[in-house]
This record gives C-alpha cells, sequence and structure tokens, in this order.
C-alpha cells in the first residue's frame, strides 16, 4: 500500500473525534445554576479578596461580601414581577411596574402617616421608562438620594422618641396620670 493510499485512509471519517482533537470539539455551554454559583461564591470572594486586597483581607469580610452577593443572588421577589422584585403587578407581561403597599397608619383611624413605594411606567423615552421610589410626596430615582433621605428620618425619629422621653417624664414629674394608665 503506498503513503498516498495510507494518507487517504488516514482521512477518511470515522465518526469519531481523533484523540488529539477529542478536547477541541465544541461543547453545549450550561449556565451554571444559582445554587452552584451560591455554593462556589463564597471560597472565590475570599480568594479573590485575598489576593486583590491583602491588606484589607479578613476571613470574616470575605464572607460577608459572600453572603450578601449570594442573598441577592437567592433573593425571591417582594411580588409576582420578573422585572422589578418590588412589583406587586400579577399580569403576565405587563410594562407598567409598581408598588405602593409600605406605608405607617395610626392605629386609632387607620389614616396614612407616611408612604413609600416604586413605580417605573412604559414609554417612549428614557426619562418616562426610569423608575422611582416615592417617599409621600417625592420622588428619588436613585439609591443614594433614597438613603440620604431615610438617614435624616432615622435622625428625625430619634429625636421625636427623645422628645416623647423628656416630654412624658416632665408630665409625671408633675403628678399627672398618663392617659390610659395610673401614676
Amino acid at each position: 500500500m503506498s503513503n498516498a493510499t495510507r494518507m487517504n485512509d488516514a482521512l477518511q471519517p470515522t465518526g469519531h473525534p481523533h484523540p488529539l482533537l477529542a478536547d477541541s470539539q465544541p461543547r453545549e455551554h450550561t449556565a451554571p445554576t444559582v445554587d452552584q454559583l451560591a455554593d462556589a461564591l463564597p471560597s472565590a470572594v475570599d480568594a479573590a479578596l485575598r489576593r486583590a486586597c491583602p491588606d484589607q483581607y479578613t476571613p470574616e469580610k470575605a464572607a460577608r461580601i459572600a453572603a450578601t452577593v449570594v442573598a441577592d443572588l437567592t433573593a425571591q421577589p417582594a411580588g409576582p414581577c420578573p422585572v422589578y422584585r418590588d412589583c406587586v403587578d400579577a399580569d403576565p407581561g405587563h410594562y407598567d411596574h409598581y408598588n405602593h403597599g409600605i406605608r405607617v397608619t395610626a392605629d386609632d383611624d387607620g389614616a396614612t402617616i407616611l408612604d413609600a413605594g416604586m413605580a417605573a411606567f412604559s414609554g417612549d423615552s428614557e426619562d418616562e421608562r426610569r423608575p422611582v421610589v416615592y417617599l409621600r410626596n417625592t420622588d428619588y430615582h436613585d439609591a443614594a438620594s433614597v438613603h440620604a433621605t431615610t438617614a435624616k428620618l432615622r435622625a428625625l425619629l430619634d429625636q421625636v422618641d427623645a422628645m416623647a422621653d423628656r416630654v412624658f417624664a416632665d408630665h409625671g414629674a408633675r403628678g399627672a396620670v398618663p392617659a390610659g394608665g395610673a401614676a
């Protein structure tokens, strides 16, 4: 048999990849599941933090960062919407997103003291489609603005608590009977 014949026979398809080419064959790509990512993240974050920020690395910090990312990946939506986790619109394929359910009401008459929510509407322009988080009558277009205002509210509520303690302590010091109870 000539070399040309042997070469021709060697090049004929067999239905099997050549052993040297077996690893280079295209394979179907399968994305990891959320559970697989959640399992892999702690060690990946630990290794990355050690390499990228050795002066700031602690095992606790790496675990905290990983736990935050895992919680974000595995968080269940507050509502049935696949686009915004806090949207409560249950209609499949809806375009307008909202949640107006965060509120504090008075115990006696149910009047709204403070309310908050979110909305993201369909529209022609990017500005019309930009989501907002609102607090009472003020709209916010980014998380930092919301955080700044809620920090002010926390400080205000601390001041209200302190005022209530002082007012009712002063009232009690005068020997007055507190509303609804004995002195």
